[in-house]
């Protein structure tokens, strides 16, 4: 097999769709070098469950790629915002600082960035975060904006992503993970203004990190059973699950943006995921959740644990996309994972023993 090149890993629709636990899996399983941050910024929280699920591992800045392997570079584009404080605290928080780099070309968010978003009433009725990555961007635009080379604490973690990811995926494997989702995108949502503040696609997110064309050697998009969102905007041709039916039936997902609970689709819009696929140049699909939509698959790791109920929706989503379903999560614990696409297994005792040791 070809170990060769960068792996993309992208989310389907409206963000929360579980992109940071597939790339961990990915960097672990490929044996990723490098995993870099791609997106707008610092923006909604993301983690993985321990196996008590109720722990709960957690960055805004940084990627999540890194929880399953503990050799690999740690990184954030160039088309990333980079707030410092929250750089440095998660950075030391996990003992990665000796591991973390960033390009010396991020736009920096600044305390100033965020009271202009908590103090904006347009911010407020998309689902802002109030990370400070909008105003942020918008100064970046202006050629206002500080980047990473001018901030003197951030100067030993400066380096050329760009010149470092394309060289390494010459001879290695990357990660590039992205945020959000692509139904935020700013060019290509249908549901303008509630949108992020830029693109999230494949595409953008190896824009992101300075990645050539050339080195993509697979975009895995990742696909929520029943998909959620925050703030305003619609579910497409899905409808809205009401907040009721989601608490009674145990697929309540807390929100990052004050604890409330996030908006949850019936179903999968399939001509939004059709247009997803053909945008973002899908070549696998991560299929996420999978217990939100059918509780008998909760925490199954074999394909044989895999209902008929799932295995229909797999089938659908081939149909529509002409993509194959490689990865299947189904459960809150972060190893509740299928992999369809090969018989070899993580060693997860080992994993678990890594991640018990960073959380300390």
């Amino acid at each position: 097999m070809n170990k060769k090149g960068a792996y993309v890993i992208v989310g389907a629709q409206w963000g929360d769709e579980g992109k940071g636990l597939i790339s961990a899996y990915i960097t672990a399983r490929e044996g990723s070098r490098l995993v870099a941050r791609a997106g707008t910024g610092a923006n909604a929280e993301h983690g993985i469950f321990l196996r008590d699920k109720l722990t709960y591992l957690k960055v805004n800045q940084l990627p999540l790629g890194w929880m399953f392997n503990p050799n690999c570079e740690i990184r954030i584009g160039s088309g990333v915002c980079v707030d410092p404080v929250k750089l440095i605290s998660e950075s030391e928080r996990y003992g990665l600082k000796d591991r973390v780099k960033i390009d010396f070309r991020c736009p920096i968010i600044t305390p100033e960035h965020i009271i202009h978003e908590r103090n904006s009433k347009g911010m407020s009725s998309i689902g802002s975060t109030f990370s400070g990555t909008g105003f942020c961007r918008a100064d970046a635009v202006l050629r206002k904006g500080r980047r990473a080379v001018d901030i003197p604490a951030l100067k030993e973690y400066l380096v050329d992503l760009g010149n470092e990811i394309n060289n390494l995926c010459e001879e290695g494997i990357a990660t590039v993970e992205s945020s959000q989702g692509f139904g935020l995108g700013l060019y290509t949502s249908t549901d303008y203004p509630n949108c992020t503040s830029d693109n999230v696609s494949s595409v953008a997110a190896a824009d992101d990190v300075l990645l050539s064309w050339k080195n993509i050697k697979e975009v895995i998009m990742v696909v929520k059973a029943l998909p959620t969102r925050e703030g305003a905007g619609s579910f497409g041709n899905a409808n809205e699950l009401e907040g009721d039916y989601v608490k009674k039936h145990k697929m309540d997902e807390p929100s990052s943006i004050g604890g409330v609970q996030r908006r949850k689709a019936d179903c999968i819009d399939f001509e939004l995921l059709r247009y997803a696929t053909k945008i973002n140049g899908a070549t696998q699909i991560a299929l996420t959740f999978c217990d939100h939509y059918d509780k008998s698959v909760d925490g199954a790791i074999k394909p044989d644990e895999i209902t008929d109920k799932v295995w229909n929706l797999i089938d659908k989503i081939q149909l529509e996309t002409k993509v194959p379903v490689t990865i299947l999560n189904t459960g809150k614990s972060y190893d509740n994972i299928v992999d369809l696409s090969t018989n070899d297994k993580l060693d997860w005792e080992k994993i678990n023993n890594n991640i018990m040791k960073m959380k300390g």
